[in-house]
């Protein structure tokens, strides 16, 4: 995932406007940018603990492991801003095609979103946020709002 530029915001009204949402673009515009808002924070400056280090059980702090990071969460976090900007404008929840059949509109326009930060394998990551999202709404009694364990 690359880090969101200033050309890349407008490149993201000009993808929102291209969508021509029936209702609350404006609101939609602002989702998305603040997401991508938080992807370029949580990008620049990802570990805010302890000066480049984090607390273990061992010691107060351990370095930092080398290599790309696991940036599985920060695809949720826009991904759910994706269906939930979608809900605004259709007042419908999105469809996501199966692998190999023809792309729906909202894994059209997600796909578009995705490419501006440097994204691939779409449909992968549409289907691994529905697992996680299913794994954490199990976990949560509604009825009760309380988590269970």
């Amino acid at each position: 995932m690359k880090s969101p530029t200033s050309e890349t915001y407008t490149q993201l009204n000009k993808v929102v406007t291209d969508a021509r949402f029936p209702q609350n673009t404006t609101k939609i515009e602002a989702i998305l940018s603040a997401a991508f808002q938080q992807i370029e924070d949580n990008l620049k400056n990802p570990y805010f603990l302890h000066k480049g280090s984090r607390p273990t059980r061992d010691g107060f702090g351990a370095d930092l492991p080398k290599g790309q990071r696991d940036e599985t969460m920060l695809r949720n976090l826009l991904i759910a801003e994706l269906f939930r900007s979608w809900q605004l404008a259709f007042n419908e929840i999105p469809e996501i095609n199966n692998k190999g059949y023809p792309a729906t509109k909202f894994v059209v326009f997600a796909e578009q979103i995705f490419y501006l930060l440097g994204i691939g394998k779409i449909e992968d990551h549409l289907e691994e946020f529905q697992s996680f999202r299913a794994k954490s709404l199990a976990q949560i009694d509604v009825n009760e709002c309380q988590v269970k364990k």
